[in-house]
């Protein structure tokens, strides 16, 4: 599946034609180079780190982030367990766009918050990208649900793209790492790009989104959720419409995922949970924060409106 990627593969930066050798690509127009590992290949390019040191400091310190937490889950025993990160859903009484019921007992309110923004979404025999794609738990319940003809996962930490390639026994997937901000396929790739609790890392996220307009096809659908500033929603809704894409859904599902939160709570704070991993504790920050524990910063702001989790479905017309 790696040669069949590699052909599909252009410059992460300017999107020229790429020459490849055993273990290296180089593009043509501009010399970018990037790296061929075993198992998937990384399309950072690194002249960022001088372009634009601020953006690339920030992104940095996701990779460290998200490296610490696949460390702590491989030393707690769950790591091939623990597929998704994402907050989850529960359904309430509120409006309910899934078509599909998950039938897993692990990770079901993960998997129905990737149900319930795909919705109706015609996915079966078409082109999907997860951008964003962390361990690799969407990949595998997109294959598993929907049967696409072919799934991309691309996340900017090494880890998780070496976790995913490793674990994935799945012909139609492939990986690599990669910038949201600098997607390395042509024009009119996809027919479906998927980004779940992702975008908020970005420095640029109109940047991104322009990526995401570019690399669809037309009538190509964006299935997008985000944990957002209540005073920023407006603006990434004019930042997505700007670049081109219509917005056919953007829901406020905030007490799902308060509710999901809740539940996930007692897990994630067991003994082998990732908020009571010595490792994971001391090398993050707040680590309650980050999984948005009950009483967590994240968690109150989500409460008392001050952040809103939007799941969006958005088009390029």
């Amino acid at each position: 599946m790696l040669q069949h990627l590699l052909a599909k593969l252009v410059c992460s930066s300017c999107k020229g034609e790429l020459a490849q050798s055993d273990t290296a690509l180089q593009c043509r127009r501009c010399q970018a180079a990037y790296t061929i590992e075993h198992r998937y290949v990384s399309m950072l390019d690194r002249r960022e780190q001088v372009d634009r040191p601020s953006d690339w400091k920030r992104k940095e310190g996701e990779i460290r982030d998200y490296s610490e937490i696949a460390n702590s889950l491989a030393l707690s025993g769950i790591g091939r367990f623990a597929t998704f990160l994402n907050y989850g859903y529960v359904p309430i009484g509120n409006e309910q766009h899934a078509v599909i019921e998950p039938d897993e007992v692990w990770n079901r309110n993960s998997v129905k918050l990737l149900l319930e923004v795909a919705g109706g979404t015609a996915i079966r025999e078409r082109d999907v990208i997860d951008i964003g794609c962390g361990r690799g738990g969407n990949i595998a319940a997109l294959h598993k649900y929907f049967k696409p003809l072919s799934l991309v996962g691309l996340d900017i930490c090494p880890s998780n793209i070496a976790y995913c390639s490793a674990k994935s026994k799945l012909t139609e997937a492939s990986f690599l790492v990669g910038d949201a901000e600098n997607i390395p396929f042509a024009d009119d790739s996809f027919d479906v790009a998927l980004n779940i609790e992702s975008a908020h890392a970005y420095p640029n996220r109109a940047r991104f989104y322009e990526e995401v307009y570019r690399i669809l096809r037309h009538g190509g659908v964006f299935l997008y959720t985000e944990l957002m500033l209540e005073e920023q929603v407006e603006q990434n809704v004019r930042l997505m419409e700007e670049a081109g894409l219509s917005v056919i859904r953007n829901q406020d599902v905030t007490p799902n995922v308060l509710l999901s939160c809740d539940e996930n709570a007692k897990q994630r704070t067991g003994a082998q949970g990732i908020a009571n991993n010595a490792n994971a504790s001391a090398n993050i920050g707040d680590i309650d924060d980050f999984i948005a524990l009950p009483g967590s910063r994240k968690y109150e702001e989500m409460k008392d409106g001050r952040r809103q989790y939007r799941m969006m479905n958005l088009i390029k017309r």
